[in-house]
C-alpha cells in the first residue's frame, strides 16, 4: 500500500461583500497536506463556470493534483454566501451544488490507481442520499486504509442518519467541543456535564479508535478505545489574531500528517495545535505563500 491519501469533500467559494475565497474543509485540508509533501488526491467535482475555473487554477498554481476534480453539466461550483451583520458572521450554504454531483465512474478509477493508506472525509459531503450512497462505495473500495472523519454540521445541512453513517464508516474521529454534544444528542446518547465523557461514549458506542477534540481556547484532547488520553493546553500566538477560519482544517491536516508518519498522540497534539494557532494569525484558511509552511516542515 502507498502512502496515498485520498480526500472526499466539497471544495467552493465563500461569497463576502467584497471578494469570494476559495474554501470548503476538505480542499483546505487536501492544500495544506500537499504543501506538507504528502502525496494527495482531492475528490470533488465543480461546474463550468468561472469559479470553477479559477478552482483548479489555484490548485494547479499550488501544485495540488487536479485529477480527482469533476465537472459538473447541470450544477454550478459551490457557493457559501456570508451576510456580515451586528452579531458576526452568518453563512448561507447553497443547495444543489457541484460537490453534490460526484459520479462513481472516475472515483473508482482514481482511487483504483492510487490505493490510500489513508481516506478523509467531511459531514457536510455526504448531505443528500446519492453522495452517501457513493461515499459508502468509495469507502468499501478503500478497505483497508485507515479513515478519518471530520464533523462538520452545518445547518441545516445534517440529520441523525447522515451523522450516523459517518461515524461508523470511521476509525477516527476529528470533531470540536461545540459538535460533540449534538452529535450525541442526534445520536440518543445521554448527556454528561464533562466534554471528555461524552468523547468517551461517542467512542464507544460507534466503534472508533481514537478521537481527536478541539477545544478552541481551551486546548485539544485526544482518547482511544483503550481508555488512553492526553490533553495539550492552547497555543499562545506569536502575533495578532486576525481570524480562526479553517484552524479547525489545519489542526487536521497535522493530525493525518502525524498518523503517516507514526508520531507519538502527544506530538501530534502538539504540533497540531502550533500549526492551527499560526492559521489564526492569517485570513482565511490557506497561507498565501509557501514559505509560510517552512517552519512545520
Amino acid at each position: 500500500m502507498s502512502d496515498s491519501i485520498m480526500i472526499l469533500g466539497e471544495v467552493l467559494g465563500d461569497v463576502f461583500p467584497e471578494q469570494t475565497v476559495i474554501g470548503g474543509a476538505p480542499y483546505n485540508v487536501a492544500r495544506h497536506c500537499h504543501a506538507f509533501g504528502l502525496p494527495v488526491h482531492f475528490l470533488t467535482a465543480i461546474g463550468q463556470d468561472a469559479l470553477g475555473e479559477r478552482i483548479v487554477a489555484e490548485m494547479q498554481a499550488s501544485g495540488v493534483p487536479t485529477e480527482g476534480v469533476q465537472h459538473s453539466e447541470r450544477l454550478p461550483t459551490g457557493q457559501v454566501k456570508v451576510h456580515l451583520g451586528p452579531d458576526g458572521h452568518r453563512f448561507e450554504i447553497l443547495d444543489q451544488q457541484a460537490y453534490d454531483d460526484l459520479q462513481w465512474p472516475p472515483v473508482e478509477a482514481l482511487t483504483l490507481k492510487h490505493p490510500p493508506r489513508l481516506v478523509y472525509f467531511g459531514s457536510l459531503a455526504l448531505r443528500h442520499a446519492p453522495m452517501q450512497a457513493l461515499a459508502a462505495q468509495w469507502l468499501a473500495l478503500c478497505q483497508p486504509a485507515t479513515v478519518l472523519c471530520d464533523i462538520n454540521l452545518r445547518a441545516p445541512w445534517y440529520d441523525a442518519e447522515s451523522v450516523r453513517m459517518a461515524l461508523q464508516a470511521a476509525d477516527i474521529l476529528k470533531i470540536n467541543h461545540e459538535e460533540l454534544p449534538e452529535v450525541c444528542k442526534l445520536l440518543g446518547l445521554p448527556g454528561a456535564a464533562d466534554v471528555n465523557e461524552l468523547a468517551r461514549r461517542l467512542l464507544m458506542v460507534c466503534g472508533l479508535t481514537e478521537m481527536f477534540v478541539t477545544c478552541g481556547e481551551e486546548g485539544s484532547f485526544w482518547l482511544d478505545r483503550f481508555g488512553q488520553g492526553f490533553r495539550v493546553p492552547p497555543v499562545r500566538l506569536s502575533t495578532a489574531f486576525v481570524d480562526s477560519v479553517g484552524a479547525g482544517d489545519a489542526y487536521t491536516s497535522v493530525v493525518i500528517r502525524g498518523l503517516l508518519a507514526g508520531w507519538s498522540r502527544p506530538t501530534i497534539l502538539t504540533r497540531a495545535a502550533s500549526f492551527a494557532a499560526s492559521i489564526c494569525g492569517i485570513r482565511g484558511a490557506v497561507p498565501a505563500a509557501a514559505d509560510f509552511y517552512d517552519d512545520f516542515l
